[in-house]
């Protein structure tokens, strides 16, 4: 049984000649590609120093928060790394950005939404920091609240971003407390609620379902 997913590797060799048929028409160049002994030897250096892991792939392992993404990701990323675009200007991407504003319409759906505005983030805390600076900028000098379990990067980059920050108690289920929120909110000055869509701790989500 093979405990890494190598099947998908001849997959994506069929795919990469796909997307290099694209390229056929232009002018040969000289590879600046080492050679692929060199190649060879310098993935196997890295793949011994990999292999002082834990096995985050495994199923049975819970001691981090390190599963693989899914296959198709994984292999949709590195045949797009192959020409490296980059979406800060459609001539730096323009067929990622494409898939990028079909992806943020399909999120988008989710929630019934018909005018939207977004992108995809690197991570969850790049997606915070842009989210808080959006923030920052829509209620300046006002307070963003989170609750206790929200992930510690909402204080952070406040603090980053020079922003009041202030949690909110939770309940016996780590839930954002709504009355405390209330409470809160009642003495003004607050200008983001940060709502956790399932905590690090316990995957409590803010606020209760079925709570305003």
């Amino acid at each position: 049984m093979l405990m890494l997913d190598r099947e998908s590797l001849g997959i994506f060799s069929e795919v990469a000649g796909k997307l290099d048929s694209e390229f056929a028409r232009l002018p040969a160049f000289k590879n600046q590609s080492p050679e692929m002994a060199r190649l060879a030897e310098v993935l196997g250096a890295t793949a011994e120093r990999l292999q002082d892991n834990y096995p985050y792939f495994h199923p049975l392992y819970a001691g981090q928060m390190l599963k693989p993404p899914h296959a198709v990701a994984r292999l949709a990323y590195a045949l797009a790394m192959w020409i490296n675009p980059n979406n800060h200007a459609l001539d730096g991407g323009r067929a990622t950005s494409a898939m990028e504003k079909e992806a943020v319409a399909e999120i988008a759906s989710m929630f019934g939404w018909k005018n939207f505005l977004g992108h995809l983030c690197g991570g969850g805390t790049m997606a915070n920091l842009e989210a808080l600076w959006v923030a920052g900028q829509l209620h300046p000098r006002k307070t963003v609240l989170a609750s206790e379990q929200a992930h510690y990067t909402h204080k952070r980059i406040s603090g980053v971003l020079q922003l009041e920050f202030e949690t909110v108690p939770c309940d016996t289920r780590g839930r954002m407390d709504c009355a405390a929120l209330a409470e809160r909110l009642e003495r003004g000055d607050v200008g983001t609620v940060v709502a956790t869509m399932g905590t690090t701790a316990t995957g409590s989500v803010d606020p209760p379902a079925g709570d305003s």
